[in-house]
Parts: C-alpha cells; structure tokens; sequence
C-alpha cells in the first residue's frame, strides 16, 4: 500500500524548516558565511572586491510548467536562471538567498526536491544558500536573490560603439524548441540553462557591453543597443542555433532569434580587442553574428543583405 503524500499544510512551515536545513548541512565554511541559514538573518564576512547583486523570479504557469522537469531539476534552473545575470556583469557568485511562495497543499517532497537542487548547483559553482523566506499563496513560486564578487571590471550593457564586433556564446533555440514541442503534445526535454560565468569573467576585460540573452537574441540585442545609443545589424544566417531549429531553415532560425530562455551571453568588443579575444579561454564555442553601427535601428538581414522583419523580438511578460 502506498503510504499517504504528505502536504505542507499537514507538517507546517517550521517542521518542514528544520528537516530541510539539517539536511542541507553547514554553509558556515563557504564563501566567507559567518552565519547561514537558521536565524533571523545571514552574515557574510567582507570582501574587497565590489558586491553584485541580482534577483530573479520563477513562477509556475509563467516561466515553467509543471511536469517539464523534476522539482530538483526545477531547483537548479532557477539558481541557473538567476547566476546568468552574474555571469553577464563578469563576477563570480558567492551567496544565494530563496524566497517561495507554496500551496497549502503542495507536497513536502516536492518542495524539499526544489530547494536541494537550488542548493546543489549553488555549492557547484561557489554560492552557498544563506538564508531565505516561505509564505503560503495561491501558485508555487520562487524568488533568488544572487550575490557576486567582481573579479575586474564590471561589464555593463551600455558600452557598445560603431564598428564593435557582436558575439553570442553557445547555441541558441533549444528550450524555444523544447516549448513549441511540448505545446504541440510532443514529447521534448526541457533544457537546463547554461552556466557561463568562466565566459563572463574572461570577457569582462575585453568586451566593450554584454548581456545575458533570456528574453530573446533580437530584443536583448534591442536592450544592449538602447543602453548603449547605437544601433546593430545582425546576420539571420550566422546564428548558432541547435540542429532542430537549423533545419527548418528561417523558421527555424527566426524561433532561436526570438524565442528566449537561452541564457547565453551576447557581447561586443572593439575592433583591437579581437586578438584578444581570439585568445582567451571561454570554456564555449563563440559566434560572431553581426557589427554595432550609427543610429538606433536594430536590424536583422538574410545573407543577401535583405531585410528580415519579425512577427515580434522576443518575450514581454505583458504583451
């Protein structure tokens, strides 16, 4: 007989508290934490490089649906989600904090599963999980809260000049594949975002502007260029997408343009930064996929130079 699902609702918020945190053992000896999880409040020791700080909300049925990936996998997409903005700025994550909003009725092991692989792929790239806060509401939700340490420079989106190369790491359209598959009733995995910041670091002292790409290449690139007071022509056929997307041709192409959830980092660099960068060590395959110029348009063109328009640049949660 299958022994009963226990729900949060029937073993309350501080039991549950006290079962998770003795599993997650100390933090006490990672990143300088004085004081982790358990007390009113985390303590950090100080550093002497500049802090970076970034937060990131996941809720289900907006960012995720429910069954797409395992609740530990889900954990580790949302610290990923989150320590890809870290990577964007060229710091190293150090601290994570995680705010859920649960169900009465949730499963503990379900939200146990969560918060483990949360902490898991945190204590994998150098973050311990410090502290946080749980509060009932009508959906599951999760709210990270990252900080970083600067190794150099920060990048910031706003540097981009006429003439700077544009780059992207990785491969685009792979959970913009995995979603259309899933919508359609196909059966698709849901990739777990890349983790980028060995690329963030070694780019900050090269590239002239960078961002993570989460809401689309062509509206990221749109942000970049905003920021920064420039314009941008992007080649439609240069771009690194997945196999699949690749062979649709420009349907294909124009779903990994657009599409988002890739978390890749998208960067310029000057014209004398390119030996540079030709020699620093990414840990990824970079592309170059178009050239900052005059103006404010952002324009995206076939191999012919021809104008490629768009239906829309990527994800609004709004529109």
């Amino acid at each position: 007989m299958t022994p009963p699902r226990r729900r949060i609702a029937d073993i309350g918020e501080h039991r549950w508290l006290r079962g998770l945190l003795a599993g997650l053992g100390s933090v006490g000896r990672m990143a300088g934490v004085s004081i982790g999880p358990g007390d009113d409040a985390a303590v950090l020791a100080p550093e002497r490089r500049p802090w970076v700080v970034t937060t990131d909300a996941q809720r289900a049925g907006v960012h995720f649906r429910v069954g797409w990936l395992s609740w530990g996998g889900l954990g580790r997409r949302a610290f990923r989600v989150a320590v890809s903005d870290l990577a964007a700025m060229g710091a190293a994550p150090r601290a994570a904090l995680l705010a859920l909003e649960v169900p009465r009725r949730f499963e503990v092991r379900s939200l146990s599963a969560f918060v483990r692989g949360f902490a898991a792929e945190g204590r994998r790239h150098g973050a311990a999980l410090v502290g946080g806060d749980v509060s009932a509401g009508p959906c599951f939700g999760a709210t990270a809260t990252l900080l970083g340490v600067l190794r150099g420079r920060a990048v910031t989106r706003g540097g981009a000049r006429p003439g700077d190369a544009v780059f992207v790491t990785g491969r685009l359209g792979a959970a913009a594949w995995a979603v259309r598959e899933r919508r359609a009733g196909r059966r698709a995995r849901l990739p777990l975002p890349p983790v980028r910041l060995e690329a963030g670091v070694a780019l900050a002292p090269v590239a002239s502007a960078m961002l993570d790409v989460s809401d689309g290449l062509l509206q990221d690139v749109t942000h970049l260029c905003r920021a920064s007071g420039v314009g941008a022509v992007l080649e439609l056929d240069r771009l690194p997408v997945i196999p699949a997307c690749r062979r649709l041709g420009r349907s294909g192409r124009l779903l990994a343009a657009t599409g988002g959830e890739d978390y890749e980092l998208l960067f310029t660099v000057p014209r004398a930064g390119l030996p540079r960068l030709a020699r620093a060590r990414l840990g990824c395959a970079i592309t170059r996929i178009g050239t900052i110029v005059p103006g404010r348009r952002v324009e995206l063109v076939d191999a012919e130079g021809r104008l490629v328009r768009c239906r829309r640049a990527g994800f609004d949660h709004f529109t």
